[in-house]
């Protein structure tokens, strides 16, 4: 029952992500338990009636690496209001301090969230991107790290501040006996009914 609430506050939180009503969140839990699969069917629920208008989704998955140039140039295309990006298990954002910097500045709880970049880049002049936008989408963050258990001091300090800017959901699938649990529940009540 612990775990089935938790899921259904991962849906709820997502359809908020979605609505604009919560700016950022992050999902953290053990691999192959369903983070990714729970946000993207929401997601994609939501975004039905768009695809059916042929308009482009609101939301888009970026799964892999990510440059602090990559995230700016990602959250600059995404930056409209009730667009939401996704970032499945792209944790090399949170270990570049660069990259962290941009998400505080995107996440900021201030009014308008402005996200300069202040250096050269022939990346942003060749893709047309201003050194300057505001950003008014959401992000979400599905990832295996647990944020509270992260060693670096430096890194904790930045983690610290995302965390403040974002909420926060340990999905607690911590023992092998919280992991079978899931998987009997997603069998029982999901894949075989």
């Amino acid at each position: 029952e612990r775990l089935r609430e938790r899921f259904d506050m991962l849906e709820d939180m997502t359809k908020a992500t979605k609505k604009g009503d919560v700016r950022a969140m992050i999902v953290s839990g053990p691999p192959g338990v369903g983070k990714s699969h729970g946000v993207e069917k929401v997601l994609g629920k939501h975004d039905l009636i768009a695809t059916l208008g042929e308009k482009p989704p609101k939301y888009e998955v970026v799964k892999g690496a990510m440059s602090a140039i990559g995230l700016y140039c990602k959250l600059y295309k995404m930056a409209d209001k009730d667009n939401v990006i996704v970032f499945d298990d792209c944790d090399s954002i949170f270990s570049d301090e660069l990259s962290l910097n941009i998400l505080k500045a995107a996440l900021d709880s201030g009014k308008k969230r402005i996200i300069q970049w202040n250096t050269e880049s022939r990346v942003l002049d060749r893709e047309g991107i201003p050194d300057k936008f505001e950003f008014e989408g959401s992000v979400l963050f599905v990832t295996n790290v647990k944020f509270d258990f992260v060693k670096s001091k430096k890194l904790l300090d930045h983690l610290g501040a995302l965390m403040s800017r974002c909420h926060y959901i340990d999905l607690t699938l911590d023992t092998v006996r919280d992991k079978m649990l899931r998987i009997k529940d997603v069998m029982t009540n999901g894949m075989l009914q």
